[in-house]
């Protein structure tokens, strides 16, 4: 006998697509606790499977040998209809799959208890159950044992799930957070260029350029899973790109990047001090036609370091007024370089100031 659609069976439907298993690699976890079910029930064949829209499919199985079968000829099919637990002693007893071809003939399953997957919702989803080839019965203790091992099965995709809900909520939230600093850094930028005063224009640009630098450092941490590292080519291309819309047309700037990859942390040091770097040369440089600044970011295993170099006219005095620290963006600095761990050193060379930030101790 063909199973009969369960009263909401396009809502089940729906609650067993949006847990996103079907179709997946087999994995572990869930072949554990087949092995589990059928040790303990001392069945020869097991399986976590869930009935979709014309077929069951098993997530995990001992003894079958597939990973899906027609729906007209499922057991599990029938028994998600019932309540959460079912167990037949013998299938030709049974009205329902008597005439099933799975069950009938010397290598037909004669035995079926299955316990009923359910979603948060209560709708079912499939079954974890243990299948033999002659007629029997389980003790309570398997039917219970059974039991848990269903719910662990549920356990895992609701952790799955929550899991997975989160993620996109998390990026949801990044997504917004990254355009309102995109956002805002514009809106500064606009301001700046309709100031008046000198103070406040080089103010609001300090204040945007600072901004959409953090805007491209998150665009690049939103994507990132747990403990990836930053890809610092791609980072600093935006921020290159950032950068140069904020600098006057005659001032180039170039970030060049040796190596791959930085940690978060290492990652926004380098940034801020990129941004403090160019923030202070656009400000306090004498610029002449075909200004430029400078920038390269070495990267390896161990180690890093950062050579920033413009060809703003600095003198020594300005180097050492830079070494002490005195300005708000030369503060910055050297916090970071503290905070990194790294030795700094600033100095007037030919046209313009260099500064040289390197890691005093390998990297971790």
């Amino acid at each position: 006998m063909k199973p009969s659609l369960h009263p909401q069976e396009e809502a089940r439907l729906r609650e067993l697509h949006r847990y996103g298993i079907l179709d997946t690699e087999r994995e572990r976890d869930f072949d554990e606790l087949v092995e589990i079910a059928s040790a303990i029930c001392e069945a020869p064949v097991s399986v976590v499977n869930f009935i979709d829209e014309g077929r069951q499919w098993f997530k995990a199985e001992v003894g079958l040998g597939v990973r899906s079968t027609p729906i007209d000829t499922s057991l599990c099919g029938h028994v998600i209809l019932e309540g959460d637990f079912v167990e037949i002693p013998d299938t030709l007893q049974d009205e329902r799959m008597a005439d099933n071809p799975l069950c009938m003939g010397d290598e037909g399953f004669r035995f079926y208890a299955g316990a009923v997957l359910r979603a948060a919702n209560g709708l079912p989803i499939g079954t974890l159950c243990v299948l033999d080839y002659k007629p029997r019965t389980l003790t309570e203790h398997q039917r219970r044992v059974l039991t848990v091992l269903s719910k662990h099965v549920m356990r895992e995709l609701n952790l799955r799930l929550a899991l997975a809900q989160e993620q996109t909520l998390r990026r949801e939230v990044d997504h917004r957070v990254k355009n309102s600093l995109a956002s805002i850094g514009a809106l500064l930028s606009m301001k700046a260029r309709r100031a008046a005063d000198e103070a406040v224009q080089h103010a609001l640009e300090d204040a945007s350029i600072r901004v959409r630098s953090l805007s491209s450092l998150h665009a690049e941490l939103h994507e990132l899973e747990k403990d990836e590292l930053v890809d610092l080519h791609s980072l600093f291309g935006r921020i290159e790109s950032d950068l140069r819309q904020l600098l006057p047309d005659d001032l180039a700037l170039k970030i060049a990047v040796v190596g791959d990859r930085a940690t978060p942390e290492l990652a926004n040091g380098l940034l801020l001090i990129v941004n403090e770097f160019v923030s202070n040369s656009v400000k306090h440089g004498q610029w002449e036609q075909g200004g430029a600044i400078d920038i390269t970011i070495a990267t390896q295993e161990r180690a890093w370091s950062i050579r920033c170099r413009d060809a703003g006219g600095a003198s020594a005095e300005d180097a050492a007024r830079a070494a002490e620290a005195r300005g708000l963006g030369t503060r910055v600095i050297s916090s970071l370089a503290s905070s990194l761990d790294a030795q700094i050193d600033w100095r007037a060379q030919d046209d313009g100031m260099v500064l040289e930030v390197a890691a005093l101790s390998p990297a971790a």
